[in-house]
């Protein structure tokens, strides 16, 4: 059996949103296709010491700070490679061709730049998906509910992730349009907790004028729950809630295309209950083959923190919409 090959992968980004492409060069498979740069782990190396030497050698930049992102593993003609990719969001120096290969600023959207490497382009709608979440708490909020969820999606492109539980018929359908209204107005993907949306179907049966409809574009959350009875949504489930490295590879191999893990700090609905903590968070997180986003007790500025340690990015309730701060601390 061939053996896989650890591979470091670096996406090095600037405030703007783009990201570092270089182009392999000839002599190489692929010539000529577009990649993230990075290279082979050597023997005693950790993955972030091979990244930092690899971005060194090939361009001529000091990787500062960056932090696990997941794994991908992929099968070419040539080698079995355990792709192991990091987000690089501060570094030294200017790039520069130093092995003889192109390299580009561009985006991380598909059409941003082509050919792309075979094990690459798979990741860039998973990769592209925003940094934050908002996880909605209509009943918490009350009359500031529609305020606050309009503050924090003016400042952060986000994921709405819809969460209700305990309203009433009448207070839950209010909430569930004004929350569709403003993710069409700031073009938010919305996404809808697989216990709500049982709620919202029976609703649909009760209320005639209620537009709520079981088709193909209704992105579903998987709670725990569902996630580990098998994913009976199919197609619309999009991502899930997991507790564990277990769960965490269940939600994987039901192709889903993110996980929400926490607590991570103590939260106010479970007062006394110790969180996960960072170190916790990225023990479970370290072989996740999925972006993970990071929740409980969390705010925006713990987004250095949560890259840091794994974190896709931070899934927020209560603090969603209260503060619109986002420090990225060196």
């Amino acid at each position: 059996m061939t053996k896989r090959v650890d591979v470091a992968v670096g996406v090095v980004c600037r405030p703007d949103g783009t990201v570092l492409w270089g182009s392999r060069p000839e002599g190489k498979p692929y010539a000529g296709y577009w990649e993230f740069p990075g290279g082979k782990v050597e023997p005693g190396e950790s993955v972030w010491q091979a990244l930092v030497r690899e971005l060194r050698e090939e361009l001529g930049i000091e990787a500062l700070q960056g932090g696990p992102w997941f794994i991908i593993e992929h099968d070419y003609e040539h080698a079995k490679v355990r792709l192991h990719l990091y987000r690089v969001w501060e570094f030294k120096g200017e790039p520069a061709s130093l092995e003889n290969q192109h390299f580009c600023w561009a985006g991380l959207q598909p059409d941003s730049i082509s050919p792309i490497l075979p094990a690459t382009a798979p990741m860039l709608p998973v990769l592209n998906q925003p940094t934050f979440m908002a996880i909605t708490g209509f009943q918490q909020m009350g009359a500031d509910y529609a305020h606050r969820l309009e503050a924090g999606l003016k400042a952060h492109a986000a994921i709405v992730q819809f969460r209700e539980t305990g309203l009433s018929d009448e207070a839950l359908v209010e909430s569930y349009r004004l929350t569709v209204a403003l993710c069409e107005r700031y073009r938010a993907s919305l996404c809808i907790n697989s216990a709500t949306y049982r709620v919202l179907l029976d609703l649909a049966d009760t209320y005639p004028d209620f537009e709520f409809e079981d088709h193909a574009s209704n992105r579903v959350h998987l709670t725990h729950a569902d996630l580990l009875k098998g994913n009976a949504f199919n197609a619309r489930a999009v991502g899930a809630s997991v507790h564990c490295p277990e769960s965490l590879a269940l939600a994987f191999d039901q192709g889903l295309q993110y996980a929400v893990l926490g607590a991570v700090k103590e939260t106010g609905s479970h007062p006394g209950q110790k969180g996960i903590g960072w170190q916790g968070f990225a023990q479970m997180v370290e072989e996740a083959r999925l972006p993970v986003y990071a929740v409980g007790g969390l705010s925006s500025a713990d987004l250095s923190n949560a890259w840091r340690h794994g974190a896709h990015g931070v899934a927020m309730i209560s603090a969603w919409g209260a503060s619109t701060s986002c420090t990225v601390a060196s």
